[in-house]
């Protein structure tokens, strides 16, 4: 409701934790809590479900599992996707090469569909390929690195939806220079 009296197209989400309750329950406690949403909220404002990097009794690292949920729902069409770079990659899902990346979003797509995607939330990753560590890196200097990202910005799919930082702000880079540099090696994949 706040969202929808301020203009808000999109309302991000985290999946949670089964608590240690297995993932059965920890489905059933979401999808209860987003049906009461989407019958409370009267607006036009879509919940996006974001994916997870799949950390302790974490929900809905596998496409699978995100697939599950919006089964799950009453009317699924009330709800799109958040995803996530940094937790994808650190689920196990490779992102750095133009074939990994082509495999990933087809899975995906047969999974869930990629009309559901929104939002990108851009971020490299401290973590190894599935280290299952959410810890975001600065663009092009974690493990997705550089050429991953240049990959990314290629795919018609990442030019053709909003893209979000969510990368550190310390001494290495401030937002800005996070965004310079996605600028920057998006001007290099189209040069190449």
């Amino acid at each position: 409701d706040r969202c929808e009296k301020l203009g808000i197209k999109y309302l991000v989400i985290h999946l949670g934790s089964h608590l240690g309750l297995g993932m059965e329950h920890g489905f059933k406690r979401l999808t209860s809590a987003l049906e009461r949403a989407i019958h409370k909220s009267k607006g036009e404002t879509m919940m996006l479900l974001e994916n997870t990097a799949g950390t302790k009794n974490s929900l809905g690292s596998r496409f699978q599992d995100i697939k599950y949920i919006l089964d799950s729902l009453d009317n699924p069409k009330e709800v799109g996707i958040c995803f996530d770079t940094c937790h994808a990659f650190a689920a196990g899902y490779d992102l750095r090469t133009e074939k990994s990346l082509d495999n990933v979003l087809k899975e995906f797509d047969s999974e869930i569909g990629l009309d559901l995607i929104k939002i990108f939330h851009l971020n490299d990753s401290k973590g190894e390929i599935n280290s299952r560590l959410d810890r975001h890196e600065h663009i092009g200097l974690g493990n997705i690195g550089e050429k991953g990202f240049i990959t990314m910005l290629k795919h018609n799919k990442f030019k053709n939806t909003p893209l979000i930082l969510e990368t550190p702000v310390n001494e290495v880079r401030d937002d800005i220079g996070n965004v310079m540099k996605v600028k920057e090696l998006e001007k290099l994949g189209t040069t190449m």
